[in-house]
């Protein structure tokens, strides 16, 4: 089976009670997704968008990709920062299992922080030598920068599965790049682009509705806003239709486990569906998002809430993949209450200072182009 291969737990225990760990793990993922999906999703339409303007920035299109990389230029560095916080609650909790995943995969792993300085740099290079300077042009910056957010992407999928499959670990030392055929590998992958692009979609649709609504630009935000709604609605079709994929390749044992989890795994699942099912009904009713500015809030609130149901699942299904090796193991525990505190008060001003910052740009006077 290839669980000989699972290390020792670390001799050191973990400073609080596990269940505490597992609740900060899917929160700060929570807060990681909202801005990863802007990311991810966004730098993508952003490169579709400018691709069909041609680059020329008197397109509505080319706008489109200015004002979701004018967000990036944010956005990117509060997803690398958001995603520092999961990624040492996954080291606490399945350190054997994601240590092993990342050995694995050495150099396409450390290469993920190449690619990420690549994206970055990119998306400058297409802020201050393309279109939102000169006026035209760009686009190769901008799908670069695309092109390596969708490996990082790639990557993280990988080392996803593969420390959650310690019975695979034995073939996929002799040939790691084997977990691009795992059945669970492009649907995982998918419902993340799927969902950054229908994300971001609504954000822009919804920022665009909300200027015309004061008056800017009235024409030009209503036709920005219908068509970022028309991806919204057509990317979170998608990304339906593959996420039924997604649970059908689960391998049986994972799937079995998850339907016998009773209401602790069946909840946040239905109710993942039904909000979904209910975002795209929000979607298809909505012609001109500007007359219907109260719906395009919900929705954006509904996908808000969906991430978050989502990453509750997500984590589920991860716990029912290593149920059967992590019950040899048994973390101890020796609680740093001082610590935590400590964390806790940071993260609050955290989050208290993006609130503000969020309030100070909604309430911006600034029109135009320099409104995004």
């Amino acid at each position: 089976m290839g669980n000989e291969l699972i290390p020792a737990l670390d001799a050191f225990p973990i400073p609080g009670p596990v269940w505490l760990f597992h609740f900060l793990l899917v929160f700060t993922f929570i807060l990681h997704m909202l801005f990863m999906n802007l990311t991810l999703g966004g730098t993508i339409l952003a490169a579709l968008s400018q691709l069909f303007s041609r680059g020329k920035a008197d397109d509505y299109r080319a706008l489109v990709a200015m004002r979701l990389m004018g967000i990036n230029t944010y956005g990117i560095s509060l997803t690398i920062t958001s995603g520092i916080a999961p990624l040492l609650f996954v080291q606490v909790l399945y350190q054997q299992y994601f240590y092993t995943a990342t050995i694995m995969i050495a150099w396409t792993w450390l290469m993920s922080l190449v690619f990420l300085m690549v994206g970055y740099y990119a998306a400058y290079l297409y802020k201050f030598k393309g279109t939102p300077t000169k006026g035209s042009g760009g686009t190769a910056w901008l799908w670069l920068s695309a092109i390596m957010f969708f490996i990082i992407a790639m990557v993280h999928v990988a080392v996803n599965l593969i420390h959650s499959q310690p019975d695979k670990w034995a073939a996929l030392a002799d040939n790691p790049l084997a977990i691009l055929g795992d059945a669970a590998f492009w649907p995982r992958l998918f419902h993340f682009v799927f969902a950054g692009l229908g994300f971001s979609g609504v954000v822009v649709a919804w920022w665009a509705a909300r200027q015309a609504g004061k008056g800017v630009e009235v024409e030009l935000n209503t036709r920005i806003a219908s068509y970022a709604w028309k991806w919204a609605l057509w990317t979170t079709l998608l990304q339906i239709a593959d996420g039924f994929l997604l649970v059908m390749v689960l391998p049986r044992p994972v799937l079995l486990g998850f339907m016998r989890g009773g209401m602790a795994t069946m909840l946040p699942f239905t109710l993942g569906i039904l909000l979904a099912l209910g975002l795209l009904v929000m979607l298809a009713k909505v012609s001109n998002p500007v007359e219907k500015f109260s719906t395009v809030n919900g929705t954006l609130m509904g996908m808000i809430a969906t991430i978050a149901i989502m990453s509750i699942t997500r984590h589920q299904i991860r716990a029912i993949y290593l149920e059967p090796v992590t019950a040899r193991f048994r973390l101890e525990t020796a609680p740093q209450w001082g610590n935590f505190i400590l964390f806790a008060l940071l993260l609050v001003a955290g989050l208290y200072t993006l609130y503000y910052m969020v309030r100070e740009v909604l309430e911006s006077r600034a029109a135009g182009q320099d409104a995004a």
